[in-house]
């Protein structure tokens, strides 16, 4: 099946500003290494911390989560990972066994994928709610660039390919953002988006969620 997601957004462009360069042991990377583990141990505990794990943090707080059968995935050398890099992780490691491709029907049956809940309702955005504002923004973003989107996901963690097509995604971060004006690090956004990929892919397969209208593209893109 060709690419089916496109977007019914129309955001007035602002600025946005431009992810650093990451650490060659980035926390993405980290996260990114400690999120396959634990998928490929224990899918359900996986997705049991995407439920349980709070949408932002600090260092992830293990004695609230199950690793249940993955707990040999956690050692002392990625034991601080943050909670934005480990929710990163898991989704994408998520995303490349069940739906390999963005926008094609998934490989995992509909009734078996992950469900979680992210605030991507319109009236959930708010400067006064840093994390919510970057779920938003990771949804339009997720919704109107599927092209760039899955050369995110692809991309490894904190390398310069990632951060290439951060410079792709620019402007629909910007215009995406809109007037709320959040600095967000490189591991946040990341992991923002693939989270918002699966996510909206899960509720579109599933039946719960259309689209209507042409896919929103920021002014000057074509």
């Amino acid at each position: 099946m060709g690419k089916l997601l496109t977007a019914a957004i129309a955001i007035s462009a602002a600025a946005f500003a431009t992810p650093a360069l990451a650490d060659s042991a980035s926390p993405g990377a980290i996260g990114e290494q400690i999120g396959k583990c634990i998928v490929k141990a224990d899918r359900g505990a996986a997705i049991s911390m995407l439920k349980a794990l709070p949408l932002s943090g600090e260092q992830v707080d293990w004695s609230a989560v199950s690793l249940g059968s993955a707990a040999s995935c956690r050692t002392a050398a990625n034991s601080g990972v943050t909670v934005s890099a480990l929710r990163g992780g898991i989704a994408e490691e998520l995303f490349k066994r069940d739906f390999v491709e963005y926008g094609v029907q998934p490989q995992r049956a509909i009734v078996d994928l992950a469900k979680f809940d992210l605030p991507v309702e319109k009236d959930t955005m708010g400067a006064e709610d840093p994390a919510k504002t970057l779920f938003l923004t990771a949804d339009c973003v997720a919704r109107s660039n599927p092209n760039d989107t899955e050369r995110l996901i692809k991309a490894e963690a904190g390398s310069g390919q990632e951060m290439k097509v951060f410079e792709l995604l620019g402007p629909w971060l910007s215009a995406c953002q809109g007037a709320n004006r959040v600095a967000y690090g490189r591991t946040e956004l990341r992991s923002a988006i693939v989270q918002a990929a699966y996510h909206v892919s899960q509720r579109y397969w599933s039946g719960d969620m259309t689209y209507a209208g042409p896919a929103f593209r920021p002014e000057g893109i074509r």
